[in-house]
């Protein structure tokens, strides 16, 4: 093509068409612009497609991720939730009724099996240490996405809170009056599996009575329910804030 082009010229000037050749000559450097303006515009162009493309496959593993976070702490959030019930009713319970043993160590048993959310943040992680966070277009998913870490802050110190509290305030009556053991046969489930089960014991229901009577206890239970409490309601507000980011996400994902 360029030896097309370099005899058109060599003929004009020997034919003696001068205007005719600086005619051309404009002409061609206007064709050889237009052509480089179009190669830019295809590479732009395919350098774009490839930005979605990459976008899109980031869309889809964040909405697995986010799947699985909901997925996981719906689970947790249950199992603290049946605990709060059964503190609870340990706090309300009538010891002047009639009651059954097994039933003090079932509640204790949901009362202290709490579980602790473990959020998934793998590609949240890696989007925000590449800088490939920029590659999604929506700014408002971009600036969710950045609220994530904040959110899970505020659970953990919770969290926090509700262990060190456990570990270091329950009252020795527990271990003195009660026999623990009898308390884990009420923490089976799925996540908490145990080859070898230890069989209850038994004790004196004056020891219930006494248990349930001591403001040791009752000032330890009250506070543990104040303490997850709070774990509880920040579950709502992540299960909330990890709800209507994933519809933020599948609504960025295109079909």
């Amino acid at each position: 093509m360029i030896k097309l082009f370099r005899n058109i010229r060599k003929n004009l000037l020997n034919e003696g068409k001068t205007s005719k050749y600086f005619k051309y000559a404009v002409g061609e450097i206007v064709l050889v612009v237009i052509g480089i303006l179009i190669a830019l515009q295809i590479n732009n162009w395919n350098i774009v497609q490839k930005e979605i493309a990459n976008e899109q496959q980031i869309l889809l593993s964040l909405q697995e991720e986010f799947k699985q976070n909901i997925k996981e702490l719906s689970f947790d959030h249950q199992i603290n939730l049946t605990s709060i019930n059964a503190v609870t009713t340990l706090l309300n319970f009538d010891i002047n009724a009639d009651f059954e043993t097994r039933t003090i160590d079932s509640l204790l048993g949901q009362t202290f099996n709490f579980a602790t959310f473990d959020a998934r943040q793998g590609v949240i992680n890696d989007l925000s240490s590449s800088g490939n966070l920029e590659l999604i277009r929506d700014s408002k998913l971009r600036y969710t996405l950045n609220q994530w870490s904040g959110e899970l802050n505020d659970y953990a110190e919770d969290v926090i809170v509700r262990r060190e509290y456990w570990i270091m305030h329950a009252p020795s009556k527990v271990h003195t009056l009660l026999p623990i053991r009898n308390q884990d046969a009420f923490m089976d489930r799925e996540d908490y599996a145990r080859a070898i089960l230890i069989k209850p014991i038994k004790v004196p229901k004056s020891n219930y009575v006494a248990f349930l009577t001591s403001l040791e206890v009752d000032g330890f239970l009250f506070d543990y329910y104040l303490n997850q409490s709070f774990v509880t309601t920040n579950e709502e507000s992540i299960l909330q804030f990890l709800e209507s980011t994933l519809k933020l996400i599948e609504s960025n994902i295109e079909q």
